[in-house]
């Protein structure tokens, strides 16, 4: 019995496809939420507005407005400005980069806020969300089921600062990195399946 269930467990990491690395807003580098006003990590300025002073590639900060919807216990709204202020007026964008090995089967869902208006896309592709400009009250949800590449992928979140506070919001999941098994392996899993399903039945005969 032990011996059949190595066996079949030896299959799993070959047979099913990985997860994809993805990080929350709001959160450090252990995926762990920061306090109110700590720099947080992952997501960093691709674009701002003509008269910002953050600098590209900078990180955002967590903040949080009673307008907005609730944080959740591993994402939150994070702002340009550990107060909430970017000071520009204008359309700021942060990017997540992560990685594939193969994006056949890729799937990320999830919701996104973002005050005032804004989008998700990703790697550039038109948005497939978008969010009004007072419409930071409920999470929008959104999913990617196509546009993804080889290697690296880059999910763009666009917010505009309508007038302080500007902030914005991510959680994020994911079905496989795209990873597609290859037929012999998939058979060996059936085989182990089977194999495990027979010694079972064998042992609870009296």
């Amino acid at each position: 019995m032990k011996a059949s269930l190595f066996f079949f467990a030896a299959l799993l990491p070959s047979a099913f496809a990985a997860t994809i690395t993805l990080h929350n807003t709001g959160v450090n580098s252990s995926d762990v939420l920061v306090a109110t006003g700590a720099q947080a990590s992952f997501w960093s300025l691709s674009a701002e507005p003509s008269g910002a002073t953050e600098a590209i590639g900078s990180l955002p900060f967590r903040y949080h407005n009673s307008a907005y919807f609730a944080d959740t216990p591993s994402a939150a709204w994070v702002s340009p400005g550990s107060d909430g202020n970017a000071g520009a007026l204008g359309f700021y964008t942060y990017d997540l980069v992560f990685n594939l090995a193969n994006p056949a089967t890729a799937s990320i869902s999830g919701t996104f806020g973002t005050d005032n208006d804004g989008s998700i896309s990703l790697n550039n592709n038109a948005p497939v969300a978008t969010q009004g400009f007072s419409g930071f009250g409920a999470p929008t949800a959104f999913a990617f089921t196509s546009g993804f590449v080889a290697g690296s992928n880059t999910i763009h979140v666009k917010v505009n600062n309508g007038g302080d506070p500007t902030a914005f919001f991510v959680q994020l999941a994911s079905v496989g990195d795209g990873t597609v098994p290859e037929p012999g392996t998939v058979a060996l899993t059936c085989a182990g399946l089977l194999g495990l399903l027979l010694v079972r039945r064998r042992i609870a005969q009296p």
